[in-house]
C-alpha cells in the first residue's frame, strides 16, 4: 500500500512540475468558424435542407438520416431506434440538426444553452473540463468519475460513462438531439432526467469539402475543415475526415500571475469509412481524437466574514473578471475512441450492432477555497485515465404492421483510475489512489400496436444490472516547507517540496464492491387525430444505480450508495397547422424522485468534505411550449416557453458542513449523530434538519426564448438576419444552500448575427455577436465547508467574423 501511495506522490509532482509548467504550445493557423448564423429558437425545427453529407435513413437509430419534408424543415431523429420524424415520436424533444449547430457559432454544447426549453447546458464551474446539464430540474456536476450523470450522454450510439468527456466541441455534427425524461428502455444506463445524444456527419456520395475560418473577441482564432471522398472502390465505400482547432485566450484575468482564464486551446480530428454496396449489409466506423489545454476557472470570491477575504487584492474583490489565486488553474484532457455500427437487412426487420470505445485521460488544478491566505488551502490535483467498452445488439422489426417492435441486448464495462493530491492546509496534505471497474449488461424491448386507425400501444422495459468494484488507499501527511508569499512557478515548487519532505500520519484503504439490478417499465398511449395532429400520453420509470466516493477520506464516507429511481408522467400534443403555417408542440410532466443521490458536507480525516449519498425525495412538475411560424418564404419566427415547479418532498440531513457539541437546532429533524473518524468518535455531532425548503439546482421556474430569422434572396444568394433573446429567471445553481451568492439571478441574452453567402451556401461571411448588452451571468457557484463562495462567471460580449468555402 504504501508503495502505491508514493507511485501517487511521485505522479503528482510529475504532472504539477512537468506539464502545468511546460510552455503552452499553440497549434500554427488555428482560425475558422464561431459565426452565429440562421439560429431558430424552436430548436426542434431545422429551417433549411439536411447537409450535403447525410446520408439516407435507415433502421439504425445510430447512423444518420436524412431531413424530410426540407421545405418545412422536419428533422429525422431516433428517439425510439428508429429513423422517423420528430412530430410522430410521442415524448418531449428538442433537436439541433447540422447547421444550426455549426452555423450558430457553438464552440461547444454550452453554447446550446437557453434554446431548448427545461433544459440547462452550462459549465459546471469549479473544474474547468466538467459541463452542467441539467433537463426538467434535474441535474449533475460532479467532476468526480464514480458520480454517474443524471443525464446520460450518446455519441453514434456509444454511451459515454465519464461526465469530463462530455464538455463537447461541437464540429461536424449532423444532430443533436434531447430527449426529457427517463430513457432507459432504450438508451441504456442512467438516464434519470433524459438523453443527451449526438449523431456525427456521415461520408457523403459525392466529393467534396468545406473549410470554415473565424477570428473573434478575445484572440478567438478557429479552423474547422472536412474532405469527403465521395464513393470508390467501385461505389463499396465512402470516407471522411474533418479536423477542428480552436484558441481561445480567455476573457478573464488571475491578477496574482497576470495570465488570462477561462481560455481554451483545441485540437480535434474525426474520421469516418462507409461501407454500403447498396445491398442488405451496411456499415459504417467512426473515430475521434480530442486534445484540450483549458486554463481557469476563474473564481469571483464573495466576502464571507473571513479576515482573509480582506486580503485578497482589490480588484479581484470586485471585478468578477478578475481572479486572485496563487497559481493558474488548469485542465489537460485528451480523449479518443469511436463506434462500429453494422446493419444487416433479414428481409423482415433489421439486426444492428454497434460497438463503442473511449478512452479519457486529464489532469486538473484548482484553488477550492477561494482565498490567498493561509496558503495552500484545499489546492486539489486531480489526475485521471480510464476507458470503457461497449456492445449493442438489437432486432428492429419493420414499420407499417399491426405490431412492430426493439428487441435487444446490451453490454457496457468501464475502468478507471485516479490519483487525488489535496495540499488542505499548510500544515497538512491528503493523497488518495483511487480505482473502479464497472460492468453493466441489459435486455430490453419495446413493443408498439396498433389497434385501430391512429391509435398506437406502446409497451417497453428493460432490466439492467450493474456491477461496481471499488479501490481506495488515502493517507494524511505532513507539509513542511513554508510557501511563504511564493507565486506561480515557485510557489508549486515549494508545496511539492513539502509534500515530498513530510511525514505520514494516518492512512485508510479498502477494497469494496456492490451490485443493483432493476426493471424499469415504459407505457404509452398515442393518438393521431390527422396526418398533422397527434396527442400522446406516456409513463417511465428511471434508475440510476449506486456508487462510491473518490472524496471519502475515511471508511464511513467511502459508501456505496443506493440507486436513485423515478417515476415520470408525460402528456403531450404536437400539432402542425394553418396548412403547416404554424407548428406547435406542448407537454406537461409530473416526476417523482426518491432516494435522490445529491452531495452533503462530512467530516473527514482532515477537513470537512463533500461526499455523495442518498438525501431526499423531490416532485418536480412543469409544462413546455414551442411554437415554429412561418409567415413568409425565408421568413420563420421561433419561440417557446417553460414553466418547472421543483420542490424536495422529504429531506432531512446536515447540509452545512458545520459540526457540533450536539445541542438542539431548529428545524431539527432527526437525532444529532456523532462524527466518527475511522470508526472512533471525535466528540462533535451532526444535527440534521429539514431541508426541503432548499431550492433544486438548475431548475428556473420560467425559461424561453424568441428567434427571428429571415432570408433575403440577392442576385449572387442571400443576405441572413438572426436575433435570439433566451430567457431564464432567477434560479439557484448549488443546491444546498438558499444563501443568494449561490443563484443566477434573472437575465435576458441577447445575439444577432448578419450573413452573406453565395448560391447553395457555396460561400458564406457572417458577423455575430453574442451577449449583446454584456450581462453579468454566472454558470456556478460552490463552496467548500467554511470558505467563502466562489462563482464563475460566463464570458462577457463577444464579436467575430467567420469565413466558410465549400467545394
Amino acid at each position: 500500500m504504501r508503495i502505491r501511495i508514493f507511485a501517487a506522490m511521485a505522479f503528482a509532482e510529475k504532472v504539477v512540475l512537468g506539464r502545468n509548467l511546460g510552455g503552452f504550445m499553440k497549434t500554427a493557423f488555428l482560425f475558422l468558424s464561431t459565426a452565429l448564423a440562421t439560429l431558430a429558437t424552436a430548436p426542434a425545427h431545422a429551417q433549411d435542407a439536411a447537409p450535403a453529407d447525410a446520408a439516407p435513413a435507415d433502421a439504425s437509430a445510430d447512423g444518420a438520416a436524412s431531413d424530410a419534408d426540407n421545405s418545412y424543415g422536419d428533422i429525422l431523429v431516433t428517439a425510439q431506434r428508429r429513423s422517423e420524424s420528430i412530430q410522430n415520436v410521442p415524448i418531449a424533444i428538442s433537436a439541433f440538426n447540422a447547421e444550426m449547430v455549426e452555423s450558430s457559432g457553438s464552440t461547444n454544447i454550452t453554447s446550446l444553452n437557453g434554446i431548448a426549453p427545461n433544459v440547462v447546458l452550462q459549465t459546471q464551474g469549479l473544474v474547468a473540463n466538467v459541463p452542467m446539464i441539467s433537463i426538467r430540474g434535474m441535474s449533475t456536476s460532479d467532476p468526480d468519475p464514480n458520480a454517474d450523470p443524471k443525464v446520460s450522454t450518446i455519441i453514434d450510439g456509444v454511451y459515454i460513462p465519464f461526465v469530463s468527456s462530455t464538455m463537447l466541441d461541437l464540429f461536424d455534427i449532423e444532430r443533436v438531439e434531447v430527449l426529457k425524461g427517463p430513457q432507459g428502455v432504450l438508451f441504456g444506463k442512467n438516464n434519470l432526467a433524459g438523453t443527451l445524444n449526438v449523431i456525427t456527419a456521415r461520408p457523403a456520395e459525392d466529393f467534396g469539402g468545406e473549410v470554415r475560418v473565424t477570428l473573434g473577441s478575445f484572440g478567438l482564432k478557429q479552423f474547422r475543415g472536412k474532405l469527403n471522398s465521395g464513393r470508390f472502390a467501385d461505389g463499396a465505400l465512402a470516407a471522411k475526415v474533418s479536423v477542428n482547432f480552436r484558441d481561445y485566450n480567455g476573457y478573464s484575468r488571475n491578477v496574482i500571475t497576470g495570465n488570462r482564464l477561462n481560455g481554451a486551446n483545441v485540437k480535434s480530428v474525426r474520421g469516418a469509412l462507409n461501407y454500403d454496396q447498396g445491398g442488405a449489409f451496411n456499415s459504417t466506423i467512426v473515430a475521434d481524437w480530442l486534445k484540450q489545454k483549458t486554463t481557469g476557472p476563474a473564481p469571483h470570491v464573495l466576502d464571507n466574514g473571513d479576515p482573509n477575504w480582506d486580503l485578497l487584492p482589490k480588484a479581484a474583490r470586485d471585478d468578477v473578471r478578475k481572479s486572485a489565486v496563487l497559481f493558474d488553474p488548469y485542465a489537460n484532457t485528451e480523449t479518443y475512441g469511436g463506434s462500429w455500427t453494422s446493419n444487416l437487412d433479414v428481409g423482415y426487420g433489421t439486426i444492428t450492432s454497434v460497438l463503442g470505445y473511449r478512452h479519457l485521460s486529464y489532469v486538473t488544478r484548482g484553488d477550492f477555497d477561494g482565498l490567498i491566505t493561509p496558503a495552500p488551502n484545499l489546492d486539489v490535483i486531480r489526475d485521471f485515465s480510464g476507458e470503457s467498452k461497449s456492445g449493442e445488439l438489437r432486432y428492429v422489426s419493420p414499420a407499417g404492421e399491426p405490431v412492430d417492435f426493439v428487441v435487444g441486448l446490451y453490454y457496457q464495462a468501464d475502468k478507471w483510475r485516479q490519483f487525488n493530491t489535496v495540499f488542505a492546509s499548510p500544515a497538512l496534505t491528503t493523497l488518495a489512489q483511487l480505482h473502479q471497474d464497472t460492468e453493466s449488461y441489459a435486455m430490453f424491448a419495446l413493443v408498439n400496436a396498433h389497434p385501430a386507425e391512429g391509435l398506437t400501444l406502446s409497451l417497453g422495459g428493460r432490466y439492467s444490472h450493474d456491477r461496481k468494484k471499488y479501490s481506495i488507499a488515502t493517507q494524511v501527511r505532513t507539509n513542511t516547507t513554508s510557501v511563504g508569499n511564493l507565486t506561480g512557478d515557485a510557489y508549486t515548487q515549494a508545496v511539492m517540496d513539502s509534500l515530498l519532505s513530510g511525514a505520514q500520519i494516518s492512512s485508510f484503504a479498502a477494497d469494496l464492491k456492490a451490485s443493483w439490478a432493476e426493471f424499469t417499465p415504459r407505457l404509452t398511449v398515442e393518438y393521431r387525430m390527422s396526418p398533422s395532429a397527434m396527442i400522446y400520453a406516456n409513463y417511465s420509470q428511471g434508475y440510476k444505480a449506486g456508487g462510491f466516493n473518490s472524496r471519502g477520506t475515511i471508511a464511513e464516507n467511502v459508501g456505496p450508495y443506493d440507486p436513485e429511481r423515478v417515476n415520470a408522467f408525460e402528456v403531450g400534443a404536437k400539432t402542425d397547422l394553418f396548412d403547416r403555417l404554424l407548428r406547435l408542440n406542448v407537454a406537461g410532466f409530473v416526476n417523482n424522485y426518491r432516494n435522490l443521490q445529491g452531495s452533503v458536507t462530512k467530516m473527514g480525516a482532515v477537513r470537512a468534505e463533500n461526499i455523495t449519498t442518498n438525501i431526499a425525495a423531490a416532485k418536480i412538475y412543469g409544462f413546455e411550449v414551442e411554437t415554429l411560424l412561418r409567415p413568409a418564404d425565408g421568413f420563420t419566427i421561433g419561440a417557446n416557453l417553460a414553466y418547472l415547479h421543483a420542490r424536495y418532498t422529504d429531506f432531512c440531513a446536515d447540509t452545512n458542513g458545520v459540526f457540533t457539541n450536539g445541542a438542539p437546532e431548529v428545524g431539527q429533524c432527526g437525532p444529532a449523530e456523532p462524527i466518527l473518524i475511522n470508526g472512533v468518535p471525535n466528540g462533535t455531532f451532526a444535527v440534521p434538519t429539514d431541508s426541503t425548503g432548499l431550492d433544486l439546482a438548475n431548475a428556473p421556474k420560467w425559461s424561453g426564448s424568441l428567434s427571428v430569422d429571415y432570408a433575403i434572396p440577392v442576385s449572387f444568394g442571400e443576405v441572413k438576419l438572426h436575433s435570439d433573446a433566451r430567457y431564464s429567471s432567477r434560479f439557484n445553481t448549488w443546491g444546498r444552500s438558499n444563501n443568494p451568492g449561490y443563484y443566477r439571478d434573472e437575465v435576458v441574452l441577447l445575439n444577432a448575427s448578419i450573413a452573406v453567402a453565395g448560391e447553395d451556401d457555396r460561400w458564406k461571411v457572417t458577423v455575430y455577436g453574442s451577449n449583446l448588452t454584456d450581462q453579468k451571468v454566472i454558470s456556478g457557484a460552490t463552496n467548500a465547508g467554511a470558505t467563502p463562495i466562489s462563482q464563475f462567471y460566463q464570458p462577457p460580449r463577444e464579436f467575430g467574423v467567420d469565413f466558410a468555402v465549400k467545394f
